[in-house]
């Protein structure tokens, strides 16, 4: 009986054990050493790719995509209206740095800007009666209203390799982001500025073109409420949008 204990006790501190816990050697291998030690856990989510060596035609400076610490990406977007697709138009940076404690999460900024139309990230509101004479009811605007949005955003990331339970690659990555953002929309119409905040959310294909490039596309899918000044009494409703848009975009950047 007092054996059986032992190993029943022996048997639940050891299924109790984490076995995907990595000591810090191993969060930190030398790439020479990855493919040797337990492999299964180095490269689930990350992969050891290669320079190719132009004057000799071999692949040569490997590299261990887990030990990338800083991304900066540069991409360009679209509406993500097949038929409208040049009714957003504007540009993106993006910088982000790998948590040294929680290895599997990116955190940092995005700044964008898009000229869009007005019938494409939000619309007109319907009058009705009682409304302020300067509520936004009353200002109709025409679709093709060109407005400009700027942002500036702070959020968290998480890079993953999905893709290959189904094709064999070591570098295509999948990305997912999460931005908050404050915002300001220039409005052309009226005039007026309107301020808020909102968020973005990302999903990403990117390609690794090299040990440090790499290239690749995204959804990008926004919300946001912002506000103008009040003009006399008004309250906030009666001066306020809610925006919400979908874009594509090309993306292109590297890991340091």
């Amino acid at each position: 009986m007092k054996l059986l204990i032992v190993l029943l006790t022996f048997l639940n501190i050891s299924l109790a054990t984490d076995p995907w816990t990595l000591s810090e050697e191993e969060q930190n291998p030398d790439t020479q050493d990855i493919l040797i030690k337990k492999p299964e856990k180095y490269l689930r989510n990350e992969s050891v790719i290669y320079d190719l060596n132009t004057d000799l035609g071999i692949k040569d400076q490997k590299k261990y995509t887990g030990s990338d610490t800083h991304r900066f990406g540069l991409a360009a977007h679209v509406s993500g209206d097949y038929e409208h697709v040049n009714h957003l138009l504007g540009y993106e940076f993006n910088y982000m740095y790998r948590s040294q404690s929680y290895t599997q999460l990116w955190y940092g900024f995005q700044f964008f800007r898009h000229q869009t139309y007005f019938d494409s990230i939000t619309q007109n509101q319907t009058a009705e009666v009682g409304d302020n004479a300067n509520d936004e009811s009353q200002y109709q605007r025409p679709k093709d209203t060109k407005n400009l949005i700027s942002s500036l955003g702070l959020g968290v990331g998480h890079r993953f390799k999905f893709l290959t339970e189904i094709f064999s690659t070591d570098d295509v990555f999948e990305t997912v982001d999460i931005f908050g953002n404050y915002l300001v929309l220039n409005e052309n119409f009226i005039k007026k500025q309107y301020i808020g905040y909102g968020l973005t959310t990302n999903y990403g294909i990117h390609k690794r073109s090299s040990t440090h490039l790499f290239y690749g596309g995204k959804f990008s899918y926004n919300i946001a409420s912002v506000t103008r000044d009040a003009i006399g009494d008004e309250k906030k409703n009666d001066r306020s949008l809610s925006l919400g848009w979908l874009s594509l975009a090309f993306e292109l950047g590297w890991f340091f």
